[in-house]
């Protein structure tokens, strides 16, 4: 079995939202404030034993419409409306397919079988927790409040709230109901406690937790595997077991009543205690110091420590935090082995351990999160010390390092809308597309391109170029992407369509309902093309903007790319999801896009461009506002030359502009992929340098760039 989904009405951020849930790892992200911890302290008021369920006035949902509790009936009397409550409610399901042979199946079904809601074809059991102010008295003064605060014309939110806190929520009871909640049926506290939830929060002091004897934790592990070598000896009977273990307790009493009487023989009490005789303690019995030591007090004196290279022994408080968190875990996991063994008594024993952790990457480095993570599935697939685990986080790394199924993300887009995400659930695995879209993004939603799953919005975009310039350029529009936590994604090509169906969330659709609800843009070149009718087997080859109609007896051209024109058919009328590019046939690439916009700018030539010296004489002569051929004679590209000449284009400074921007990417696209990378960090140094200065050279951002900066900010 396994907890397969969470119900939660007015707790905290959450209105009335469910979150469903994996058997195994659940891993669940979103940015600051999503209701991460939210979600584990409603879990928690469930499953935790330990947990004081007792609420405040704030583990409340404050933005309900509390204009109900102020209606009247036609007669003036106010309408009968509970007082607000809080209801969180667990399903716990059989598990189904390859995982049920895994099944503790007697247990299981003996703790959930007075929960259960459904039978077939298989079990389905709900446990409800509600925070209610109970029927009666309370109820009866509650209702002649709301009637003083409308008499008094204080009929807000805030006075709402206020009355609860002032006078009611002292009042307010706490149950767990079993199977259907409107049974009132209270769940046994026995099979609640069958329950093993061990919880790690983000801010643990482990120090204080675990490194010595004294603890609870640490003791009680200590006592369970003591002797422990002895009960896994095989080649022992039950009764030559338990004659090893008297045996060697034997010794142990022997030589620890050996060791307090040394340590008496050492100690001269007289001087002690020859104040008592002065007192007249001595009436009541002479005083002495006696004693003895069993294997559990003895814990007490140990410490956890550190064996490093060369025999150097170091307290475990030493010791790194990353480090001392995974032992801390190592612990707890023992912890919870024992509590499912025959150690404890049969009714003391957990059958369904639950770890709950907050952000384990607070101490681990990303290669410490990545084994952690693959330690958690290992453990799974065997169920012995744990059965679902429940992770959040913000860690690219550890999203990087589950499966894609395992991912549930919280979404608030706004203060008064809550998106819930499962990322791999939006595929159609009857359908091939889909099929490979979610294999390519498994492969390829690395650290880098998982941030795309925490920021509140998304800019894809196809090159390096692009994802190191469009911050700057945002700067250049007096505007911050980091300011409205936009990620920009480098898809490397024009991988757009696999990653945009994380994004296209359509409630009606059974798929993609499951999608981020997100702003997202994709930045795409135009890559006009052209096909030659006169040569065997044309295909479609990419041009320049300006040969566009140049020969309509032999050619066919397109003015964008097909990729393009596929993303703008599928995503054209999209709520969120926009296409962004340059789409009135007289653009190409970002490249392009950035000199045609600013053929004066010379800050555009890196240092490492080709050709640099002549682009130089070509930006000097447009400034010079030398004519149309005087530029064609200084270009040096015969193929630039020809197209120019023959272009239906008419408008001369249009012409001159795309002479600067052709040559301008011809010549970043003849240096190396190296080169390609290291003029577009170049660019980005300069341009940021020049709108560091105090008056910098006017330079304009293409106009669809512009678009994509203001629609994700």
């Amino acid at each position: 079995m396994y907890i397969s989904k969470i119900e939660i009405h007015n707790f905290r951020n959450f209105k009335n939202s469910t979150i469903e849930f994996n058997e195994g790892i659940n891993c669940i992200i979103g940015h600051n404030n999503a209701g991460k911890t939210n979600l584990l302290k409603a879990l928690s008021l469930i499953f935790n034993c330990n947990e004081n369920r007792k609420l405040s006035i704030d583990d409340f949902y404050k933005k309900i419409d509390t204009t109900v509790y102020f209606e009247k009936e036609a007669t003036g009397e106010l309408k009968r409306q509970a007082p607000p409550k809080i209801r969180i409610s667990a399903f716990i399901t059989q598990s189904t397919g390859d995982k049920i042979d895994n099944e503790i199946v007697p247990d299981d079904n003996n703790t959930v079988y007075d929960w259960r809601i459904q039978t077939t074809p298989h079990y389905i059991a709900q446990l409800t927790f509600e925070c209610f102010l109970p029927d009666g008295e309370d109820t009866k003064e509650y209702s002649e409040c709301i009637n003083k605060l409308i008499s008094e014309s204080n009929t807000t939110q805030t006075d709402f709230w206020a009355l609860i806190k002032r006078k009611f929520i002292f009042k307010y009871i706490s149950r767990i109901y079993c199977g259907n909640p409107a049974l009132k049926n209270r769940a046994d506290s026995d099979d609640l406690n069958r329950f093993d939830f061990q919880f790690l929060n983000a801010i643990r002091d482990v120090e204080k937790e675990l490194f010595t004897g004294k603890n609870t934790l640490l003791k009680d592990v200590l006592r369970y595997f003591l002797d422990n070598s002895i009960d896994i000896n095989t080649s022992l009977s039950d009764i030559q077991k338990n004659d090893e273990k008297n045996h060697v307790h034997s010794i142990f009493e022997q030589k620890s009543s050996d060791l307090i009487a040394h340590l008496k023989q050492r100690i001269n009490t007289e001087p002690i205690l020859k104040y008592s005789k002065d007192v007249g303690a001595s009436l009541g019995g002479e005083p002495n110091f006696e004693g003895e030591v069993d294997e559990i007090e003895m814990f007490s004196t140990l410490r956890l420590i550190i064996e490093k290279e060369l025999n150097i022994k170091l307290p475990a408080t030493h010791n790194g935090l990353g480090y001392n968190n995974l032992i801390y875990i190592s612990i707890l996991l023992s912890k919870m082995q024992m509590s499912r063994s025959n150690y404890v008594s049969d009714d003391e024993k957990k059958i369904f351990p639950m770890l709950v952790i907050e952000e384990p990457e607070a101490h681990l480095h990303p290669s410490m999160q990545y084994k952690f993570l693959k330690f958690l599935k290992d453990n799974l697939k065997t169920k012995k010390e744990v059965r679902q685990v429940f992770i959040t986080t913000h860690s690219t790394h550890i999203t990087a390092a589950v499966e894609l199924d395992e991912i549930i993300c919280l979404n608030m887009i706004n203060s008064d809308e809550f998106n819930i995400a499962y990322p791999g659930k939006v595929f159609d695995l009857t359908n091939e597309t889909d099929k490979k879209s979610k294999a390519y993004v498994k492969r390829f939603l690395d650290a880098t391109k998982s941030d795309m799953l925490f920021a509140q919005k998304v800019i894809f975009v196809e090159g390096i170029a692009e994802q190191l310039l469009i911050h700057c350029l945002a700067n250049y529009m007096g505007k911050s992407l980091e300011d409205f936590h936009v990620a920009v994604i480098n898809v490397n090509g024009r991988y757009f369509n696999h990653f945009l169906k994380l994004f296209d969330y359509l409630d009606t659709d059974p798929f993609k309902k499951n999608a981020i609800k997100r702003k997202v843009v994709c930045i795409t070149d135009a890559d006009p093309t052209q096909k030659d009718n006169t040569k065997p087997e044309p295909k479609f080859k990419k041009c320049y903007p300006f040969e566009l109609d140049a020969d309509l007896v032999n050619f066919e051209y397109k003015k964008l790319s097909e990729i393009l024109n596929s993303l703008l058919v599928e995503f054209g009328s999209h709520a969120l999801i926009k296409i962004e590019s340059r789409t009135d046939g007289k653009g190409k690439t970002f490249e392009y896009e950035l000199a045609q916009k600013n053929p004066t700018i010379e800050i555009l030539l890196s240092d490492n461009i080709a050709n640099k010296a002549e682009l130089k004489d070509l930006i000097k002569a447009y400034k010079d506002n030398k004519t149309l051929s005087e530029m064609l004679v200084l270009l040096k590209s015969a193929t630039i030359k020809n197209a120019i000449i023959n272009s239906v284009w008419t408008n001369d400074l249009e012409k001159k502009a795309a002479i600067i921007a052709a040559r301008y990417l011809q010549s970043i696209e003849n240096t190396s992929d190296s080169g390609k990378g290291e003029h577009a960090l170049n660019l980005d140094i300069n341009l940021r340098e020049n709108f560091q200065k105090g008056n910098p050279i006017g330079f304009e951002v293409p106009d669809y760039v512009i678009n994509t900066i203001n629609y994700v900010c």
